[in-house]
């Protein structure tokens, strides 16, 4: 049956969603009604085969006008197929078109885009909704070479990194000022390149809605989980950083003297740097680390490092070890001054004749000052 909608001129426009919309309820409605039409069809033709007047054969050649006018089926689905680009054979199938159709959230919207546009995954479209200001920026950074940078793998961006560290004993206070600077555009440069990011892929998508009969709904399924707990992974990280932080101001605070050791039941206290300083060297375990590495982020020395290692593990055991030694250093010293005896022979003083008198030299013990001893004759 074909379905003739009849054209109406309308000095107002109505929009093509308003246009589909009338046309598919007049759709619905002639289907419906479609067994009444042809009844009152029927009693109409039988009256007017009792009766014609000159009035009824006045208005037939209006009719023939008016069907000259009117649209076919193929007709609207013509039209609605160029309008929306797609090739609908029937109503039934635009029907089903739209019922598979399905508006997509927001945030769904936004990574469909991202991915389809950079080609990346969930964490690096999570990655974007984070504060930059609060991250990290070493691993600020790490990410932005990994998004900026092709071909490149993790010791390569290490090698990158490493152009940013110092040594605060060893190098000139002018050339950590000009690496700290060069550190901090290239950290500018890229919280700039995030942000951007942010604002482009936090929108929805431009048109009004997606199809989600073409996606993959495990995919789906995944980010919304990842989604969920993005947030308490971040905070988890977040909870982590915080008490560090605070277990370390409680370490290093005001009556900070040093570390204690247990050696042979006793508390020794040994007394490092500043607290200040110790405290901020060892906030970041990559300042310990870089002591054993080349500029090429391979370890230079493993010796060093593994005999670093085997102290931190054994702090008291080593103290034990050093208290030992130092004790035994101490009692052979002593008992080698106590056996330290002059064993060798005194020889008799040399006597010298000159004139009659003998003069000979006497052992300081003998006393100080000069003796002249008589010789009586009997």
């Amino acid at each position: 049956m074909d379905i003739k909608v009849k054209a109406v001129e309308s000095p107002d426009s109505k929009s093509v969603q308003e246009v589909e919309k009338e046309l598919l309820e007049k759709h619905e409605e002639s289907l419906k009604d479609g067994e009444g039409e042809a009844n009152d069809t029927g009693v109409e033709a039988s009256t007017e085969g009792a009766t014609t007047t000159p009035e009824q054969e006045e208005i037939q050649p209006q009719g023939e006008a008016q069907e000259s006018s009117e649209l076919s089926d193929e007709d609207v689905l013509s039209y609605i197929g160029k309008r929306y680009g797609k090739e609908i054979n029937s109503f039934d199938e635009l029907m089903s078109e739209r019922e598979s159709s399905e508006e997509l959230p927001e945030d769904v919207a936004a990574y469909l885009k991202y991915k389809k546009e950079t080609g990346r995954g969930f964490n690096d479209f999570q990655r974007l909704q984070e504060d930059f200001d609060e991250m990290d920026p070493d691993y600020l950074l790490t990410q932005y070479y990994k998004a900026t940078e092709t071909g490149l793998d993790d010791d390569d961006i290490d090698i990158m990194l490493s152009e940013f560290d110092y040594d605060e004993d060893l190098d000139d206070e002018s050339d950590i000022k000009k690496i700290k600077l060069a550190k901090k555009k290239v950290i500018a440069k890229a919280k700039g390149y995030f942000e951007d990011m942010k604002e482009q892929y936090k929108l929805p998508l431009e048109s009004s809605g997606g199809e989600s009969s073409g996606i993959d709904t495990e995919e789906l399924e995944a980010y919304k989980r990842y989604t969920e707990s993005a947030k308490t992974q971040q905070e988890l990280g977040e909870r982590r950083r915080n008490w560090f932080t605070e277990k370390t101001n409680e370490v290093f605070g005001g009556e900070f003297k040093g570390f204690e050791f247990s050696v042979d039941d006793k508390s020794v206290l040994y007394s490092p740097q500043s607290a200040e300083e110790l405290k901020t060297k060892q906030s970041d375990v990559m300042n310990f680390l870089n002591r054993f590495m080349n500029d090429d982020g391979l370890i230079a020395d493993a010796e060093g490092y593994h005999k670093a290692i085997a102290v931190a593990s054994n702090p008291e055991k080593f103290a034990q070890f050093f208290y030992e030694q130092g004790k035994a250093s101490a009692t052979e010293d002593v008992t080698r001054k106590m056996k330290n005896i002059d064993m060798s022979t005194r020889n008799a003083p040399e006597v010298s004749t000159k004139g009659g008198m003998q003069i000979r030299a006497i052992n300081p013990d003998s006393g100080k000052g000069l003796k002249i001893r008589s010789i009586k004759k009997k």
